[in-house]
């Protein structure tokens, strides 16, 4: 017998559109509702909805102050609204949901999520209004990081931009696999490839026409070796909602145990350090405490999991998350096709992934699912295993301790200057012109620089050479040549 206090997700629900003209389109909070609707019907137990103890939405472009009273619409008046700022790890959603409901807290929660952005990228091309609900309101409970993800100094110096980013520790891997750039741009575009042809077959992806590595390559260069197809795809109009309750609960409203998915543990590091403080750019100590944590809550190591959604902003993110969990880069990692095609919606995409999840896995009754979430420029990390087949009990872990004792550091020096040994690089595109150097470098005093460089020179030089290991010089800021 499964015990009364067992949280359990009972539905699940999406909605999207995809509206050229912006005028025919609905906001973000509508697509939410509807998801929200959706995973009422899926359940089976419309009565729910007027049961909701809790509801959480991950933040999201739009600006509404209390998004889930939006979303309720006058059902369940008296239920406590959260907002998750960006900066809280997905993972830390699902696993606040399912402990409060485990230790007898709260018996119904929704989390619900969504944007519009399609919608407003539409207006703004066509010059027309795309308005939006105004609410100023607070929600009863906001969750906010503790840090922010990325310090002054790398937004001055050329790294606010995922994309930049993630293109440092591209450079990494690549210097770490003693791949030359050219096999590495290669590898990493047929990566790509094989997520665009898993979203063919997903009628819910946003982008469900597969490319070819050639195409991939081909396509207009954001931040080497990144093309477009490489990177998250936010402009999309989607919303997911999950609905999770107690077994005593889901028992009481006659939701058939057909439907029911049990989380059977979640872990997360909290742990906030700067790209250009890590040690090892190219390495995530606290994906592998996370995996480990996961291995000893749930019996189950996450590479074993049948079924993956490996959080896939970019290429980098894949490649390291898969590295430290231990889980073959070359084998399925996505049932949706990822974030570029699939649609990545800012702070929702490891709900858009559960909600796709949940229906194979009730199919598959005794299979194990991975959801892994990302937050800031893998940054913090979270991670979930899911079953249809319970286990004896939900854990929730945060590793972030064990994962700062494992993270080696380096302090960042604003001034420093002479000879620096590179550790990441890339080159930055604005509409096909190569624009900026950057580098992120080790010096002599075993501080790091990070230093750009817009001298035509410079950048020809970086364009499509492998500078990791090699030397410059930094002067404060500035970047040059050895």
């Amino acid at each position: 017998m499964i015990d009364d206090r067992r949280p359990v997700l009972i539905g699940v629900g999406v909605a999207s559109q995809r509206c050229d003209d912006p005028t025919e389109a609905v906001e973000a909070v509508e697509l939410m509702r509807r998801a929200f609707d959706a995973s009422i019907l899926d359940c089976g137990a419309p009565s729910i909805a007027d049961r909701v103890d809790e509801i959480i939405v991950p933040e999201g472009i739009w600006r509404y102050g209390d998004p889930g009273r939006l979303v309720l619409d006058g059902r369940s008046p008296d239920a406590r609204t959260v907002v998750a700022d960006i900066g809280v790890v997905q993972q830390s959603v699902f696993s606040r949901a399912a402990s409060a409901i485990a230790a007898g807290e709260l018996d119904v929660v929704a989390v619900v999520t969504g944007e519009a952005k399609y919608r407003s990228l539409r207006a703004r091309i066509l010059g027309v209004a795309a308005p939006e609900t105004s609410m100023t309101v607070e929600p009863d409970v906001r969750l906010r990081p503790a840090l922010d993800v990325i310090p002054d100094l790398e937004i001055h110096r050329a790294l606010p931009a995922p994309t930049h980013q993630y293109a440092v520790m591209e450079s990494a891997i690549r210097a770490a696999s003693g791949r030359t750039p050219t096999e590495h741009a290669r590898h990493v575009a047929e990566l790509v490839a094989r997520f665009s042809r898993v979203a063919e077959s997903n009628p819910a992806a946003w982008t469900r026409t597969p490319m070819m590595a050639d195409a991939v390559l081909a396509a207009p260069m954001v931040a080497e070796p990144y093309t477009k197809p490489c990177c998250s795809q936010w402009n999309v109009d989607q919303a997911s909602a999950l609905l999770l309750c107690s077994a005593a609960t889901a028992r009481a409203l006659g939701i058939s145990a057909d439907r029911w998915v049990f989380p059977l543990a979640g872990a997360e590091s909290n742990l906030m350090v700067p790209l250009s403080e890590r040690g090892e750019l190219h390495r995530s100590p606290a994906v592998a405490a996370v995996g480990a944590a996961l291995t000893d809550a749930a019996g189950i190591a996450p590479g074993d999991a049948a079924l993956r959604e490996i959080y896939s902003c970019f290429p980098a993110a894949v490649q390291i998350q898969c590295a430290e969990l231990g889980i073959d880069v070359d084998g399925d990692l996505t049932v949706t096709g990822g974030m570029h095609f699939a649609g990545g919606p800012l702070n929702s995409f490891s709900l858009q992934a559960l909600a796709a999840l949940v229906p194979t896995l009730r199919e598959r009754h005794d299979e194990v699912a991975l959801v892994t979430s990302v937050s800031g420029m893998m940054t913090k990390f979270g991670a979930g295993l899911w079953s249809a087949s319970p286990n004896d009990a939900f854990r929730s872990i945060d590793v972030t301790e064990s994962a700062r004792a494992a993270t080696a550091t380096r302090v960042v020096d604003g001034e420093a200057a002479g000879t620096a040994v590179v550790v990441g690089s890339t080159v930055g595109y604005v509409h096909g012109d190569a624009t900026e150097a950057v580098v992120i470098a080790d010096v002599p005093s075993g501080t790091r620089a990070v230093a750009v460089s817009r001298d035509a020179e410079v950048i020809a030089a970086f364009r499509g050479e492998e500078w990791v290991g090699r030397s410059v010089m930094v002067d404060g800021p500035v970047l040059r040549l050895g």
